[in-house]
């Protein structure tokens, strides 16, 4: 029978062993790892499964990677955060979605120009309900530039995550996402869509994604009930999977 062990890859272990190194100290801020040519020797591995080790070990943010001069690990960040949205908020088992709303608005330059879109834009606003078992938590709209031709399923409209979303109905490839996370009062419409006061402060979400041409693909601006939904954030959240 394999060991477990023997099941693992070998660029894998070869993380592992050096993430060990960089949590125990023994490999420092600033410290140089060995080479390609010399971790190949040490796991008796080919550079190429070298570099996919390596490249795990950047994903997570323990190393930098300077070219021509090799790879240096790098101290914690520990006030750079990663928001993940999909994991976040409430209990994924509680979590449920209404569709309240699909629309095409056109001929709207006022609003284009509100969301980032340029030139001669239609809109389509999708909007959505978000429950907490049986409590409304978040009310959340979205903003996509439209594209004749790119039609989208209910199910894509009620249930895709918002760059899920965008990636599907976008020619364009969306490559950033920037976020910026406020508090506002609550609109007469919000507060009864989120059975709440409307003097309750609420969380105010915004996301807009962009192409590689730094255009503005699609904008999402979530309202949050403060009790009921929660951010949660880590810092090198990639650094756990070794």
């Amino acid at each position: 029978m394999r060991s477990r062990e023997n099941l693992i890859p070998v660029y894998y272990r070869l993380a592992e062993d050096i993430k060990q190194q960089i949590e125990t100290g023994a490999l420092k801020d600033g410290d140089l790892i060995p080479t390609e040519a010399q971790l190949g020797e040490k796991y008796a591995i080919s550079r190429m499964t070298v570099r996919q080790g390596i490249a795990l070990l950047a994903d997570a943010g323990l190393i930098d990677t300077i070219k021509g001069k090799g790879s240096f690990v790098t101290r914690p960040r520990l006030n750079q955060l990663v928001i993940d949205l999909k994991n976040s908020g409430v209990n994924k088992e509680q979590l449920r979605y209404k569709l309240l709303g699909v629309n095409l608005i056109r001929n709207n330059p006022n609003l284009a120009g509100e969301l980032g879109f340029t030139g001669d834009v239609n809109v389509i606003t999708v909007k959505r309900l978000m429950y907490k078992g049986t409590q409304p938590a978040a009310i959340e709209e979205k903003f996509l530039r439209y594209q004749k031709g790119k039609p989208l399923l209910e199910t894509q409209l009620e249930y895709a995550d918002f760059p899920e979303l965008v990636a599907k109905h976008q020619e364009s490839v969306p490559v950033r996402n920037d976020m910026v996370i406020s508090v506002a009062a609550l609109s007469p419409e919000q507060a009864k869509l989120l059975e709440a006061d409307e003097t309750l402060p609420a969380l105010v979400i915004k996301q807009v994604i962009y192409s590689k041409d730094d255009k503005p693909l699609g904008v999402s601006i979530m309202v949050c009930h403060k009790d009921r939904f929660e951010l949660k954030a880590t810092s090198y959240p990639l650094s756990g999977r070794l």
